[in-house]
């Protein structure tokens, strides 16, 4: 699948991509502020050789080897600031005699060492920011009073006093809004390529309904479909509509080749033709090589415009299909039509007209047929349409352009009605 494919899913699925990611960004919004808020303090203590540390060689001794064992030292400060002993001495020096009304024992205190440094940091979190304040000090006092008690040679100081940040740690509102969105929008692209691919079965099936099974482009049935459709469009709209029989003319090794690679060849020349239309334009295989095209709103002279890049394109066109190749000539009839004036037997009848009148051209000719209602006469004289045929192969060798009068069978006269009215 293209990534072409891909976008027009997505695009496709819009009106439940959208609402999904903004379920999902609405759903994390609420639940952040939903979300008990949670604040941190800080404080930062260090430690270092205690000043009398020098006056005996018994405290040298001492000092040096605790310093040798730095890291363990450290690692122990951490955890006697997060005692049990340590919580309690800091809730006394707090004043509170049940922590746990106040919730102060689901409070969170880290101790982290900084690196290559002599530096503790301690860390309170909770959601009341003046008792995270109040515990994160009373845990550095009831920490450093332990701390010293053990290693005096070493001592803890505070290095900073607690730090209360203004803004909560938790939730973070915008990248939890940002996930959501992104999470929501998953969603809807999964669930669009889901919905894709249940439903590519009953896709299939309608495109066997609709397509040539062994060329890939609409079949005959449903080109008459849309042509009615057109043809009653530019009815009502008064606006012009064109009608072309396209023939591909194959090289002369064509036939020798088996027929499954004949028809893989002819649909890679009848899926170039199709990808050369413009939006809204629709081809379908006619059988004996002979495609029609059908340009909505368009034309006689810019359907023939359209033609001759189409000709010059598949010309100048090698298709390949598995080890085999082959190229194409196109000889295109067209039929231009004016406010529905004609209808739709009418303009197959004459597409079929110009085709034979630009086999008879040459190479890559193009005929145009043009017709123009019958003018209004008074009396019993009857209506006769102008037609004009344009001859124009592709290489110049025939450039021929001529009008004649002629009683078209489409129009009548007075003993024989216009077919579509």
């Amino acid at each position: 699948m293209e990534l072409r494919q891909y976008l027009r899913i997505i695009l496709r699925s819009w009106w439940f991509i959208i609402p999904l990611t903004l379920v999902a960004l609405t759903a994390s919004l609420v639940f952040s502020y939903a979300t008990t808020p949670t604040y941190r303090a800080t404080s930062s203590y260090v430690t270092g050789l205690a000043p009398d540390v020098g006056t005996s060689s018994d405290a040298i001794i001492y000092g040096l080897d605790t310093l040798a064992g730095r890291e363990r030292i450290f690692s122990t400060y951490c955890g006697v600031l997060n005692s049990h002993n340590v919580r309690q001495d800091a809730y006394r020096l707090m004043g509170v005699t049940d922590p746990v009304a106040l919730g102060l024992d689901k409070y969170v205190v880290q101790c982290n060492v900084l690196p290559d440094s002599n530096i503790l940091l301690l860390i309170v979190e909770g959601p009341t920011p003046s008792l995270v304040t109040r515990l994160n000090d009373a845990v550095g006092l009831a920490g450093m009073a332990q701390t010293n008690r053990l290693y005096r040679p070493f001592p803890l100081e505070r290095l900073d006093p607690v730090v209360l940040e203004p803004e909560p740690v938790s939730p973070n509102y915008t990248q939890n809004a940002v996930l959501g969105a992104v999470l929501g929008l998953a969603l809807g692209v999964t669930l669009a390529f889901v919905a894709e691919y249940l439903r590519s079965p009953l896709d299939r099936l309608e495109g066997l309904t609709i397509r040539d099974a062994k060329l890939g482009v609409y079949n005959e049935r449903y080109f008459l479909r849309r042509f009615e459709e057109e043809i009653k469009r530019a009815r009502v709209r008064n606006r012009p509509i064109s009608l072309a029989f396209t023939q591909l003319v194959p090289d002369e090794d064509f036939t020798l080749l088996d027929e499954s690679v004949q028809d893989g060849l002819l649909r890679q020349a009848a899926l170039f033709l199709q990808d050369s239309l413009r939006e809204g334009d629709i081809v379908a295989y006619f059988g004996r090589y002979v495609f029609g095209l059908l340009f909505a709103e368009t034309p006689g002279d810019e359907a023939r415009a359209m033609l001759v890049n189409i000709h010059y394109d598949i010309r100048s066109r090698t298709f390949r299909f598995e080890d085999f190749s082959a190229s194409f000539e196109a000889k295109s009839g067209v039929v231009e039509s004016s406010g529905g004036l004609l209808g739709t037997q009418a303009m197959m009848d004459k597409a079929a007209e110009a085709l034979r009148d630009a086999e008879l051209a040459g190479e890559n000719a193009i005929q145009l047929i043009r017709t123009s209602p019958a003018p209004f006469i008074q009396g019993d004289a009857a209506a006769t349409p102008e037609l004009a045929f344009d001859a124009s192969p592709l290489d110049d060798t025939l450039d021929t352009t001529w009008s004649i009068e002629r009683q078209s069978p489409v129009f009548g006269s007075e003993t024989e009605p216009r077919e579509d009215q």
